[in-house]
C-alpha cells in the first residue's frame, strides 16, 4: 500500500510539473490609449438669429408684390461667432404654419425665391406660395455645400397676381404663413 501512495504522489508531482509546464509562454501588450470620438454641430441662423419676423404688406391690391430678402448664415468660424463647424450638404426652404384666409387669399398669392451669393439662381420659380416645399437653395457652386462660416442671400418676391375671376373675393382677406429654411448634414 506504501508503494501505491508513492506513487500516486510522484504521478500527481508530475503532472503538477507537466501542467505549469504547459501553460508557460512569452507574452507582449501594446494599447492604443485615449480614443475620442466626438460630433460636429450644425447651426443655420438667419440674419445672425435662429428666428426673425417676417414682412407685413397691407393694402395690396391685384397685381401687387412685396420683395424682400434675408441672409442663412452656416453660423460659425471663421466669419461668424456661432457654434457650427459642420457644412450643410443640404439647404432647402419652405413655407408652413398658414393662418387667415387659408382656402382663398393663400391659395392665390405666388412666390418666387432666389438665392444670391453674387449673381442671383431661381430657387423656386413663380408658383403657389403655400406651395413652397424642400426647395434647393444650395448656389450651384456650392456644390459640396454650405460651409461653417458662409452665407446666402435669400430674395424672394410674393405676389397677388391681377388675373382670375375670383378677385373681388380675395378684399379684405389675409394670409400669414413662415418661410422655413432647413439644412441637414448629411443629404438625406
Amino acid at each position: 500500500m506504501k508503494n501505491i501512495i508513492k506513487s500516486l504522489v510522484i504521478v500527481f508531482a508530475v503532472a503538477a510539473v507537466a501542467s505549469v509546464a504547459t501553460y508557460a509562454y512569452f507574452s507582449s501588450q501594446a494599447t492604443v490609449t485615449g480614443n475620442t470620438y466626438s460630433t460636429g454641430t450644425l447651426e443655420i441662423r438667419v440674419n445672425g438669429q435662429p428666428s426673425i419676423a417676417g414682412f407685413t404688406a397691407s393694402n395690396m391690391a391685384p397685381g401687387d408684390c412685396k420683395a424682400g430678402e434675408f441672409t442663412v448664415m452656416n453660423y460659425g468660424a471663421p466669419w461668424f461667432g456661432g457654434p457650427s463647424t459642420l457644412t450643410a450638404e443640404e439647404l432647402v426652404i419652405s413655407t408652413n404654419n398658414f393662418g387667415g384666409d387659408t382656402s382663398g387669399l393663400c391659395n392665390a398669392l405666388t412666390a418666387e425665391i432666389q438665392n444670391c451669393a453674387g449673381p442671383c439662381e431661381t430657387a423656386y420659380a413663380t408658383g403657389p406660395v403655400n406651395a413652397v416645399s424642400e426647395e434647393d437653395l444650395l448656389m450651384s457652386w456650392f456644390s459640396s455645400g454650405l460651409a461653417a462660416g458662409n452665407s446666402e442671400i435669400i430674395k424672394y418676391d410674393v405676389c397677388l397676381p391681377d388675373t382670375g375671376s375670383a378677385q373681388d373675393s380675395l378684399q379684405g382677406k389675409t394670409c400669414t404663413f413662415d418661410f422655413v429654411v432647413d439644412a441637414y448634414n448629411p443629404k438625406r
